[in-house]
This record gives structure tokens, sequence and C-alpha cells, in this order.
């Protein structure tokens, strides 16, 4: 038995599949109420296959107390996954999904649906042999570059010491499937990210990475040594990225691109979905940032 799974894992095995043999990367997806996730199963499956083989985890969540029209996209959501696995896993490439509709209502939310997939990816490694292999994390509104997998895998083949890294993103700035104020917003929002990052950076500050849940990825040494994902309902990623980013060799993929969602949205409390809902409703104020200065 893995020690880190003996001790910290929230759930014992869920896939009784064996990995394939030369299991090299997981890509681990929460989804909470989501209408439309096989555009980001495409997104996956349309990438350029690298030389390991890679496994897709969807970890389809939900609270206790949640409303029973979440219950019910979320089983919805569970039966477009099961269709898809059925006409896309492959070889070497395999998709599989989790459902955890009853979370404890204190825990619930994307930490733990993360911490789910991401402890399920580390038993699939170590059942394959490779504790140092390497567990990705995506969103199920995002998209991302045909190279995503090969850059991954190229990238800690270059960095054999890497422990982890931040990956390479992009917000949508234009486009018709929102309005043309939200894309404004969230050229704002990117800007803000960026800005403060170089503002943190010139500072001479040493952990002065982007850490955004959906463009980062882990060797599952790295995870174990940590402690593993926390449970945090919101900026899970940010705290999670801390743990590693202080282990030291810590890189940035820049390689390949993450597109994440520009959408507004309700499921936590801060973040980029919050960030564009407040724009819209306060857009006429514009969008403030941090003061150099400070």
């Amino acid at each position: 038995m893995n020690q880190y799974l003996k001790k910290y894992s929230y759930r014992p095995q869920l896939i009784a599949d064996d990995p394939a043999p030369g299991l090299g990367i997981v890509v681990v997806i929460p989804s909470h109420n989501e209408p439309a996730i096989e555009h980001s199963l495409n997104a996956l499956y349309s990438c350029i296959r690298p030389d390991c083989a890679v496994e897709v985890i969807v970890v389809i969540n939900a609270s206790e107390s949640a409303d029973a029209e979440i219950l019910e996209m979320n089983m919805q959501t569970m039966v477009t996954c099961k269709m898809w696995e059925h006409q896309h896993s492959e070889q070497g490439f395999r998709f599989f999904t989790i459902l955890e509709n009853d979370l404890p209502e204190k825990h619930a939310g994307v930490g733990l649906a993360r911490k789910i997939g991401m402890d399920e990816a580390v038993s699939r490694l170590h059942r394959a042999g490779n504790d140092e292999g390497i567990i990705a994390c995506f969103d199920a509104d995002s998209n991302c570059s045909p190279n995503y997998l090969v850059e991954i895998d190229a990238h800690f083949k270059t960095h054999p010491k890497a422990l982890g890294c931040s990956i390479n993103f992009a917000h949508p700035t234009f486009g018709t499937e929102h309005a043309p104020k939200n894309y404004l917003g969230i050229a704002y929002y990117e800007l803000h990210l960026r800005y403060y990052n170089q503002a943190l950076m010139a500072t001479g500050f040493p952990f002065a990475y982007h850490t955004i849940g959906s463009c980062m990825a882990v060797r599952s040494s790295a995870y174990q040594k940590q402690g593993g994902m926390n449970r945090r309902q919101a900026g899970e990623d940010f705290y999670f990225l801390q743990k590693i980013i202080e282990l030291g060799k810590f890189t940035v993929l820049n390689t390949a691109t993450v597109y994440p969602s520009p959408r507004p949205s309700d499921r936590v409390p801060f973040g980029t979905g919050k960030a564009i809902t407040d724009y819209l409703k306060t857009s006429d104020r514009g969008f403030y940032t941090y003061n150099l200065q400070a």
C-alpha cells in the first residue's frame, strides 16, 4: 500500500481497471453543475499523443445539501461522460468518471473534488510503477492547445528535477459565446493577473508564479511529499502550489497554452468567475488593481 494513500487519501481506490503500461500523465478535471463538459474532453482528445500513456479522470461533485437542479445536472453530466468514454477511450488514452454527489457540506467544493481526483491519480501512477509520473489539473470549461500533452511530457523530461510547473494560459478575449462586455472584463482581469505577477517579481519575491487551478502540473512524488491537495472551497490552487513551490525546482511551461473560460460564475467566492461577475455588475467603475507602490 502506498504510504501517502494509506495516511492521506480521502477515498479508497475508486477505479478498478488496471492502469495502462507506461502511464505517465493523469489529467484531473473537477466538474460541478457543468452543462457542456464534452468541449473540454474533446480538447484533450484532440491533443497530439505523447510517448507515454495518458488517463483523464473527471470528478463530478456536489454537496450533500445541493439543490435538486444541480444534482440532476451532475447526473446528466455523468451520462454524457460515460457515453463519451465508451466512444473515445483507446489503448494508452483512457477516460474515467467518478461521481461524488453527496460530499460533506462543510468541505464540498473544488478543493475536495481536485483532491479526490489527484489522490486517485497517485493510485493509478503507483499501480503503474511510476511515482514520478505527472498529475495535471484542468477544468471542465477549459480548452487547450493541441500540443498540451506532448509539451507536458517533454517539459518534465527536459527538466528531470522539476517537481511542478505553472502552464501558460490565455483567456479568450473575443468571440460570440459571451457578450462583448464579458470579453472586455476578462481582458482587464488577465492584465491584472499578469501585472500583479510581474510586480511581485520586481520586488524580488521568490514565489512569483501564476497559480491557476486549470494551468498546473506536479510530479506525483511531490504531491505526496507535501500532503496532497487541500479541501479549500476556493483558492485551493494557490495554497497547494505554495507548498510545491517552496520545495524548489518549480518551473514555467510556456510552450503550450490552456484557455480558461471567461464566463461569470457563482461557484466560488473569489477568482476568475467571481471577478467577471462583479465586473459585469459595476463595469461603469472600470477595473482596479493594486497600486505599484504597495
